[in-house]
């Protein structure tokens, strides 16, 4: 009777390890080493520099700033000519005549300046103000995508200098005939 309940202890042990790895698809990792009664090692290798160059990649999307240089020079420039006109206009209206004439020429060209200067402004300074706040997010972008480069060829130094390929996580499962029972150890490995 109590081989019978060992026997139907290995084969419940036996399929609830066939099921887990096929629910977890270890199959399809390389087995490392020799298996022993009841044991096999399973590797994984995880590779950061794929990691690496996905953060690079995704980085790089959002760093390129370049139009937002052009945005805010064309943005300063508009706001250049409205603030032009605009001090033509507070020059022209506070020069002073003796001429009535004079004084009503200065006072419409003030006004003509002061309309002119008001689109210059509505369309500049939002255009400026956005290419700036644009600039900023983006140089940042740029300056994150730099140090992940840098990390990046800092690990690559350090796998060369190390002689260590990746990080490794082995599942080892065990079966302990003594107690009747079985499990699954984890061993991660950097």
């Amino acid at each position: 009777m109590n081989n019978k309940m060992f026997f139907l202890f290995l084969l419940v042990a036996g399929l609830s390890f066939a099921l887990a790895n096929e629910q977890l698809g270890v199959q399809d990792m390389p087995k490392t080493g020799v298996p022993s009664e009841g044991e096999y090692v399973y590797l994984v290798e995880l590779d950061s520099v794929d990691i690496y160059k996905e953060l690079i990649e995704r980085e790089n999307k959002d760093a390129s700033y370049g139009a937002n240089i052009e945005g805010i020079v064309f943005g300063g420039g508009l706001v250049g000519v409205g603030t032009f006109f605009l001090v033509t206009a507070i020059y022209a209206v506070n020069k002073s005549s003796n001429d009535g004439w004079d004084e009503a020429g200065n006072r419409l060209a003030g006004g003509v300046s002061i309309g002119i200067s008001i689109p210059f402004y509505l369309l500049g300074i939002p255009v400026l103000i956005y290419n700036i706040h644009k600039y900023n997010v983006r140089k940042e972008h740029a300056i994150k995508r730099d140090e992940y480069k840098e990390a990046l060829d800092r690990y690559k130094v350090r796998m060369q200098e190390e002689g260590w390929k990746s990080v490794q996580f082995m599942v080892v499962p065990t079966l302990n005939l003594a107690k009747a029972s079985f499990g699954a150890n984890a061993v991660l490995q950097f």
